[in-house]
């Protein structure tokens, strides 16, 4: 078992890395999208994404991550891009991301999804390499749709980071191994 977390802000470089250290396992690889795409703009990155992979890498759309970890080969490699792209989607399917909505019961179901995603990372022979945004160097935003979205990003990146082998983080296109 191997889980590595790469941590880094928007257009960091950070999935660029993460495709990196999944294709140096040579074992097959399955990426795992846990969103919903909704406007032209959103499918043209999820296309610029697939491009940039090798041809015979498989994609999996899920948001169910620790059960779709269980289904796949335990032996292969796992690449899932991103964390707070899945944070996202728990909170918009629920409703906690329109303004003045009660996220709690959203928020705690991301929490406990992080948990079961990183016990099921552990449980793989496989590596699992989790791509997450560290979103929270800025001001604190007026939303508080994205408070929320920040504090449930954050718990859940500590909860991974907690469980993996490794924790990089990607700046500029730059990795700092964390100790």
């Amino acid at each position: 078992m191997a889980l590595t977390l790469v941590l880094g802000p928007r257009r960091s470089g950070k999935s660029r890395v993460a495709e990196g250290l999944a294709a140096s396992t040579g074992a097959p690889v399955t990426v795992i999208a846990p969103l919903t795409v909704t406007d032209d703009e959103m499918a043209s990155r999820v296309a610029a994404h697939r491009s940039a992979r090798p041809a015979g890498w498989s994609t999996v759309e899920s948001i169910d991550l620790a059960d779709c970890l269980s289904r796949l080969p335990p032996g292969d490699t796992v690449l899932l891009d991103s964390l707070g792209t899945w944070v996202s989607e728990i909170l918009w399917r629920a409703g906690a991301l329109k303004d003045g909505a009660d996220g709690t019961a959203a928020a705690a179901q991301a929490r406990a999804g992080a948990t079961a995603l990183a016990a099921a990372a552990r449980q793989r022979t496989g590596a699992t390499v989790v791509v997450a945004e560290e979103a929270g160097w800025g001001p604190v935003p007026p939303s508080g749709a994205t408070r929320l979205w920040l504090d449930v990003l954050g718990d859940a990146a500590q909860t991974l980071s907690a469980a993996a082998d490794e924790a990089l983080l990607v700046v500029a296109g730059r990795t700092v191994h964390l100790p």
